[in-house]
């Protein structure tokens, strides 16, 4: 599998409950949106990329990435960003980060791909935790993601044990997956960048 069959997605499509409604990947960290620090990680290591979004999307736009918005409605969450971009892709394989972990692995594609094997699903794992919003899906999913959608089974990680991804092991980056849900976070990492 070269990186040219696989598309990415950047999940930006949520609420930001946490964030007193703020649109998390639009937030400024180290002086640029936060999403483009995951741009700047991810892009080298996929032959394509996406944004899904739900709001700002001209913002997103900006970006020169196609912005996809999500094909359910009522912000069905992740799962919801995951089958919107499946359903947009021509590559047999989908690989997913969420907007606000701005440290994304060097390596994640390359370790994700070399962990897939013959499944059909990878999820990484930081050593003490499933980080759904970081999977690698074939296409041939597609069906299984309506379904749970059309269910109301929103929550990822238990798609993930449906169609059994196999975890792959980044417990040396652990922090790589740490993800920016309050002010507080964000000021915080504010301090390490």
């Amino acid at each position: 599998m070269d990186k040219s069959d696989i598309s990415a997605v950047i999940l930006a499509g949520g609420r930001g409950a946490r964030m007193g409604g703020a649109d998390k990947g639009l937030l400024p960290l180290a002086g640029k949106p936060m999403i483009a620090h995951v741009i700047e990680r991810l892009a080298p290591q996929v032959g394509t990329l996406l944004i899904s979004a739900n709001r700002n999307l001209e913002a997103y736009r900006q970006f020169g990435l196609p912005v996809i918005s999500d094909r359910f409605a009522d912000y069905c969450g992740p799962l919801a960003g995951l089958h919107s971009a499946m359903s947009t892709i021509s590559t047999a394989w989908l690989i997913s980060a969420p907007c606000d972990t701005p440290f994304v692995p060097h390596d994640y594609v390359a370790r994700m791909r070399d962990a897939v094997d013959h499944y059909l699903a990878c999820v990484a794992h930081d050593g003490a935790y499933m980080q759904p919003g970081f999977c690698l899906l074939h296409r041939e999913l597609l069906p299984q993601l309506v379904s749970a959608l059309e269910s109301q089974e929103f929550a990822v990680h238990k798609f993930m044990h449906k169609v059994q991804a196999v975890p792959v092991d980044f417990s040396d980056e652990a922090q790589a997956f740490r993800n920016i849900n309050t002010a507080d976070e964000l000021e915080l990492v504010q301090t390490l960048y």
